[in-house]
C-alpha cells in the first residue's frame, strides 16, 4: 500500500476504532421507575413513526402532513401529558440535563418544521427534517449508546447528505 492510501484509510478507520473502544455508558433512562421509562419509550417510538411519516410527505410534497405530524412532536411533550408530579420529580432528579435540553431542542425543530410545512416551503421542510434526524441521532450517541451501537459520535455530524461532511444548515 501507497502511505498516502495508508494514512487514508487511518483516518477513517481511527474514529472507529476509538469510538468502538469506548465504554458505553447506560441508556440515560436506566435509572427511571418502570412505568416511567415506558413513557418515555412509548413517546421516542410515536415520535419515530412520525418521523417515517414526515419522510414520506416531505418527499412527496404533502405539506399538511408535514405540518400535522410535526406539530403533534411538538406538542408531545410528555412532560406536559401523562406524568404525575412524583413523575416529573423523578425525572428531574435523574436525567440528564442534557438529556432534557436536548429533548427541549427537538421539540422546536418539530416547531420550526410544522411552519414549513404550514408555508409550503419544501426546501425548509427538508433542512428542518434534516436537523430533527441529526438531533435524534446525537441524543441517541449521547443518552442512549448501548441502545443504539451502530452510532457511532461522529455519526450525527459526518454527513449531511452532501457527501462532504460540510454542515450546509449552518453556512
Amino acid at each position: 500500500m501507497n502511505r498516502r492510501f495508508s494514512a487514508l484509510l487511518a483516518a477513517m478507520l481511527f474514529p472507529m476504532v476509538a469510538a468502538a473502544a469506548e465504554p458505553q455508558e447506560p441508556p440515560a433512562t436506566a435509572e427511571l421507575s418502570p412505568a416511567t421509562r415506558a413513557l418515555i419509550i412509548a413517546e421516542m417510538q410515536a415520535m419515530a413513526q412520525a418521523m417515517g411519516r414526515i419522510h414520506t410527505a416531505v418527499v412527496s410534497g404533502d405539506h399538511a402532513t408535514v405540518s400535522d405530524e410535526a406539530r403533534k412532536i411538538h406538542d408531545s411533550f410528555v412532560l406536559k401529558q401523562e406524568l404525575s408530579a412524583a413523575q416529573r420529580e423523578e425525572l428531574g432528579a435523574k436525567l440528564p440535563a442534557g438529556f432534557i435540553a436536548a429533548d427541549r431542542a427537538f421539540h422546536v425543530l418539530a416547531r420550526n418544521l410544522a411552519q414549513a410545512g404550514e408555508h409550503h416551503d419544501a426546501t425548509l421542510q427538508r433542512l428542518w427534517f434534516q436537523e430533527m434526524t441529526r438531533a435524534c441521532q446525537s441524543c441517541h450517541i449521547d443518552h442512549a449508546g448501548t441502545r443504539f451501537p451502530g452510532l457511532t459520535p461522529h455519526a450525527a455530524q459526518a454527513n449531511d447528505g452532501h457527501g462532504d461532511g460540510t454542515d450546509h444548515a449552518t453556512e
